[in-house]
């Protein structure tokens, strides 16, 4: 017997897309608010709520002599936070970078943006170098101050991480090459209007 579940429409975020059980097969619904066609692949855990849950973390009560968690005093202690020190059990425990920290150090370490094990953003000095070397093209009288920035900023920042996913250098290459270009052009002009 095929069970039916509902999801929310990609286009108007309206719930109440009627999904039927597919056998990991992509269907395709549409919205009755907006007559949009989504395609929806159903995963197994929709149909089957007991494979929907994370599963449940059984009791491992300290012995005798044994240290308990510091958050859940009915499991063993089986690792320490680096950051505070307590006892935690496996549950509580998180890897960050090289070290174990407890579930509520881990959320104090995230919110710390100076942190360099983890960071959630990073400025992408490459993309600000290249958009200072070609955006004032357009209003030429800017390149006397944005040429000169965008070349230094290259070489300030030629070190600096560059992307929170692997990426090269060519951006800021490109970019320095154009700022180069621009400052060559302005000494020329400055050049020709001074011998005329």
């Amino acid at each position: 017997m095929s069970s039916l579940r509902t999801a929310h429409c990609a286009s108007c975020n309206a719930a109440g897309l009627p999904v039927a059980e597919g056998n990991g097969q992509l269907l395709q619904v549409a919205c009755s608010r907006c007559g949009k066609v989504n395609d929806v692949l159903p995963f197994p855990a929709l149909f089957n709520p007991a494979t929907g849950k994370p599963p449940s973390l059984t009791d491992d009560p300290p012995g005798e002599g044994e240290s308990a968690c510091f958050y859940s005093p009915q499991r063993k202690a089986t690792k320490e936070c680096s950051h505070c020190g307590v006892l935690v059990s496996d549950a509580w425990a998180a890897a960050w970078g090289s070290k174990t920290v407890c579930l509520k150090c881990l959320e104090h370490l995230r919110s710390d943006a100076k942190n360099v094990d983890f960071q959630s953003k990073r400025l992408l000095w490459d993309n600000i170098i290249l958009t200072l070397a070609i955006l004032p093209i357009l209003f030429y009288p800017a390149l006397v101050i944005t040429a000169p920035a965008a070349l230094i900023l290259g070489f300030w920042h030629w070190n600096s991480p560059r992307s929170l996913i692997p990426r090269t250098r060519i951006r800021l290459i490109i970019g320095m090459v154009i700022a180069l270009l621009q400052i060559a052009a302005i000494g020329f002009l400055i050049y020709f209007l001074a011998t005329r």
